[in-house]
């Protein structure tokens, strides 16, 4: 993992993340619409794939624009979309999240970092 992957979060960065998450919800509560709309229980179904989907999709969004720093040995690294789906996390200190360190393999809140944007595509 090369130094410089990642960089400490801006004001812009957190906007960005909110209205993802904005725009899923948006999604979410126009779909749940599909419940009564359609006859039972294919309603249910077709909105609980919805969700399931668009929850998949959030989190590999998150898993591909963000990293986290390891607060033991300041390893910055990546998730899968797996397990971004599963670890805990809060918003606490700028954001975190509980994972195992790859570099010294201990598990702790590692804070959230953004993945630098490449340039020169």
């Amino acid at each position: 993992m090369s130094p410089g992957r990642f960089r400490e979060p801006t004001a812009r960065d957190r906007k960005t993340g909110n209205l993802v998450v904005a725009g899923f919800l948006v999604g979410v509560t126009a779909t749940s619409g599909l419940v009564f709309l359609l006859d039972q229980p294919d309603g249910l179904l077709a909105w609980l794939g919805i969700v399931t989907v668009s929850t998949v999709l959030l989190a590999w969004w998150n898993a591909t624009h963000s990293g986290y720093r390891c607060p033991h040995c300041g390893h910055e690294f990546s998730i899968s979309t797996l397990i971004e789906l599963v670890s805990p996390h809060g918003s606490g200190s700028g954001g975190w999240k509980y994972v195992r360190c790859p570099r010294c393999d201990r598990k702790s809140r590692s804070r959230v970092l953004v993945r630098e944007e490449r340039t020169g595509r």
